[in-house]
This record gives structure tokens, C-alpha cells and sequence, in this order.
């Protein structure tokens, strides 16, 4: 699941030009970085509220800025001493169990945190685009 920002590429290229490719791509980095950290709190509250263990709370992880293909990304994943990624996994999507659908009290939780969270993402990228021009 991604989050699309749209009318910024326009503004993005006349930075670019401005700046330089060097200087945007730092900024860009840390925007994105930004929005992550939101997008993070965001989800580790959802998880809250079915947590036993906070295991899976505790586990979620930023990736570092990369560019894939032209398209600066950033991801957000589980990763730490209990494997908890597959266990969100089952969590997310739900399961069968003895031919009987199971869904979990935190079914749906991260695409409903990124779906929230979208707003606020786009706002802490803005304001960090914002304070890097100055």
C-alpha cells in the first residue's frame, strides 16, 4: 500500500532546479523520513489497542530512503528477535482455520493506520520540504 501526493512534481522539479540534485535529494530524504515517523506513531497506536505482548508494536521499523526505479520510497516493516512480520501477516489479512474464517481483533489494522495517517503524512513532508527552503 502507498500513499500518492499529487501537484508536487511540478513544484518538486523547479526545487530541483533550484537547489540542486545533491541538496534535493537529502531534503527529499528527510521529508520522507518525516512522514514515516508519523505513519509510524499513527500504527503503533492502532496496535495498542489488541496488544498482549507489545511485540508487535515494538518491532516496527523504517527502512532508509532509497530511489526504486526513479521513485524516491521509504518502507515501514516488522523486524526483531520474535519474527513478529508473520504474524501481523495473519493478523492483516486473517486466516482459515479448520475451514472456518478467522479474523483477528487487529484484522485490517495497518491498512486502516495508513489510510488515517495519510493526511498527516502529507502534511509533515510539506512542512519539512518547507523548512529545508529556508
Amino acid at each position: 500500500m502507498s500513499v500518492e501526493v499529487k501537484g508536487l512534481n511540478a513544484i518538486l522539479a523547479q526545487m530541483t532546479e533550484q537547489l540542486g540534485p545533491a541538496k534535493m535529494n537529502q531534503l527529499s530524504s528527510r521529508a520522507l523520513k518525516a512522514g514515516a515517523q508519523v505513519v509510524q506513531e499513527r500504527m503503533e497506536k492502532a496496535f495498542e489497542s489488541f496488544a498482549d505482548t507489545g511485540a508487535s508494536k515494538n518491532e516496527i521499523v523504517i527502512s532508509a530512503p532509497r530511489n526504486s526505479y526513479g521513485v524516491k520510497q521509504i518502507k515501514l516493516g516488522w523486524n526483531g528477535p520474535k519474527s513478529r512480520w508473520r504474524i501481523i501477516h495473519l493478523n492483516e489479512n486473517g486466516y482459515t482455520k479448520n475451514g472456518e474464517r478467522i479474523t483477528p481483533h487487529g484484522f485490517g489494522a495497518i491498512k486502516k493506520s495508513i489510510e488515517s495517517s495519510t493526511p498527516e503524512f502529507n502534511k509533515a513532508v510539506e512542512q519539512e520540504l518547507r523548512r529545508g527552503l529556508w
